[in-house]
């Protein structure tokens, strides 16, 4: 019989389009053992989900293998890296929010999905169905009902229905405790404890170990995207039995302990004196990342300790290891993330002046020579956003292709049979025209925030509410359809990792195979009704269309020096492209 075991080596996963984001590494070797239940420990922002999805293939693979077995996760054919279906029909994930994963209209729907990859006849479809509802706790009444209006229990049940029924060799279950009563709890660890009977195994995030510990053979501890050695789980909770068991006020002191090294020297007290802790506080906090340089009162003694972890320190132990040296001063990173940055650089009024200007100069070339310059223009403005536009990359190829195929119909002549090389390239030059105008309009959607466009066009056109213009509800409309698209593209992608957790789908990560895109179409609409059913909602319970509530501005927009030296740019950027359309 053939060993099921995970085998990751060398991992580095990277966040979307940024490579030099890093979101999980293993830096050697790391192997979950078929029949084994591995429990992995951290705190929030660890890296647990990315590992989780990274070993069900809805992560790409920056550098590094893994394997089930003797199957690679996966495999390379021609220039594309599919999934291996074999692993992914031995592997079950359920993620951290259950409601990431509905999108059918029933409860039964959702259960008969998760089973269409496995190719089942419809008797052992029904009995594995039902076989999936007794043990997660759910009634068959439940059936009927939309997955939507479940509570959050009962979803969390239906999440690992839908694994069950599916009877795959491997649960990848995130936070699987969150939101269960006693009962759930109880019946996910009787759940576990079959499943590991029968010779399968089990990887589990969790926040709660002490449910699930018992069942655990080892324990994985993740820390900021680093993944540690597993351990034996009777190891684990020997280490931390004595803390667990302890006050809330003995645990805290002894991880004080654990950070605070006493002064060296015959006997020294267990703590400094307070001048001396205030110092080695202030030292402390000025070297971690982000801390500003904080002025210290005097009087002040030189630190005699640092508030740092010494290697190999007991929690519980009076005194610890000599003081280690004072760390160096790190660079401060940015107070704001690169796009809320953006978002907030350029007042939206100079930012859609710019690009009509720019805009309507493209749209006036009728030469190749003209759109190429036009072209260099757009390119040097996606020139340092390129890092930010990097997930609009497979939409531009696919408008590229396009291009050339209406090209290459428009030049074909039936009777009699040639091609008319001139019309070809007249019509492909007007819309390169058209798509070098939209690839300028594609960073708008980056440097402004729909708040800062509603609040720019309630500036620029309010006035004209004193003549019965509803300006308000014109802003309104133009700020939801901004915030609209982006969810458009997130429920997208949403759908595509639904086909590839449970449809079982094979295409590269973020894809939509072509032969679920049928079946995807009414589901998308009817989430997009319901993502607008919701809006719709949230805008009642703020006020909005009720006319004795007067709105309040948290902040004006003002051009700044940045704005004008844009403008006097687009200007000078029109000027020459409507020179060139001259010729």
């Amino acid at each position: 019989m053939t060993d099921l075991s995970w085998r990751l080596e060398e991992i580095r996963v990277c966040a979307a389009g940024e490579r030099d984001k890093t979101l999980l590494t293993i830096k050697e070797k790391l192997v979950f053992k078929e029949g084994t239940i591995t429990l992995l420990i951290g705190s929030n922002g660890a890296g647990k989900s990315t590992l989780l999805e990274t070993m069900a293939g809805l992560r790409k693979l920056n550098e590094g293998e893994i394997a089930l077995g003797a199957d690679n996760l996966w495999v390379k054919k021609g220039r594309r890296r599919l999934l291996s279906r074999s692993v992914a029909l031995n592997t079950g994930i359920a993620l951290q929010h259950s409601e990431s994963q509905w999108f059918a209209a029933t409860v039964k729907e959702e259960l008969l999905y998760s089973l269409k990859p496995y190719k089942l006849e419809p008797p052992d479809k029904e009995r594995r169905l039902q076989e999936a509802l007794q043990a997660a706790g759910l009634p068959a009444e439940l059936l009927a009902r939309d997955p939507w209006s479940l509570s959050g229990g009962q979803q969390r049940r239906l999440a690992l229905a839908c694994l069950l029924a599916c009877e795959p060799q491997w649960l990848l279950l995130d936070e699987p405790t969150a939101g269960l009563d006693a009962e759930g709890i109880s019946r996910l660890c009787a759940v576990l404890a079959a499943h590991k009977a029968a010779g399968r195994g089990a990887v589990v995030a969790t926040h709660d170990p002490g449910a699930l510990l018992p069942l655990a053979d080892e324990v994985v501890v993740v820390v900021d995207g680093s993944v540690r050695e597993a351990v034996a789980a009777s190891a684990w909770a020997n280490a931390h039995a004595a803390d667990a068991a302890a006050p809330q006020a003995l645990r805290a002191l002894a991880k004080l302990r654990c950070f605070a090294a006493p002064p060296p020297g015959a006997g020294a007290a267990v703590w400094p004196a307070p001048q001396a802790l205030a110092a080695a506080i202030h030292a402390a906090a000025a070297a971690l990342p982000g801390a500003a340089a904080l002025p210290l009162a005097a009087p002040q003694a030189p630190p005699a300790m640092e508030l740092r972890p010494s290697p190999g320190a007991d929690p519980t132990a009076a005194n610890a290891s000599p003081p280690l040296p004072k760390p160096k001063r790190r660079q401060l990173p940015p107070a704001q993330p690169e796009a809320q940055r953006l978002a907030t650089r350029f007042d939206p009024r100079a930012l859609i002046a710019a690009y009509m200007l720019l805009a309507a100069s493209i749209i006036m070339q009728h030469s190749w020579s003209g759109l190429l310059l036009a072209g260099a223009l757009a390119g040097a403005i996606w020139l340092p956003l390129r890092a930010q536009m990097r997930p609009w990359l497979g939409f531009i190829r696919a408008y590229a292709l396009i291009i050339l195929l209406f090209g290459a119909v428009a030049g074909a002549q039936i009777q009699p049979l040639s091609f008319d090389w001139e019309q070809s390239a007249r019509t492909m030059l007007r819309l390169a025209t058209l798509f070098c105008a939209m690839l300028l309009g594609l960073p708008m959607l980056l440097l402004m925030t729909p708040l800062r466009i509603q609040r720019a066009l309630e500036q620029t056109f309010g006035w004209l509410s004193r003549f019965k213009v509803p300006i308000s509800a014109i802003t309104l409309t133009v700020t939801l359809i901004f915030r609209f698209i982006p969810l458009l593209l997130k429920e997208w992608e949403r759908f595509a990792k639904i086909a590839h957790a449970r449809g079982k789908a094979i295409t590269p990560v973020g894809s939509l195979p072509l032969s679920m895109l049928a079946s995807a179409i009414i589901p998308y609409i009817r989430a997009i009704l319901r993502i607008a059913e919701q809006m719709a909602e949230a805008l009642e319970a703020r006020g909005f269309g009720n006319s004795e509530i007067r709105s309040t501005q948290g902040f004006r927009l003002r051009f700044g020096r940045q704005d004008v030296l844009l403008l006097a740019g687009a200007v000078f950027g029109a000027a020459l492209l409507y020179v060139a359309a001259l010729f």
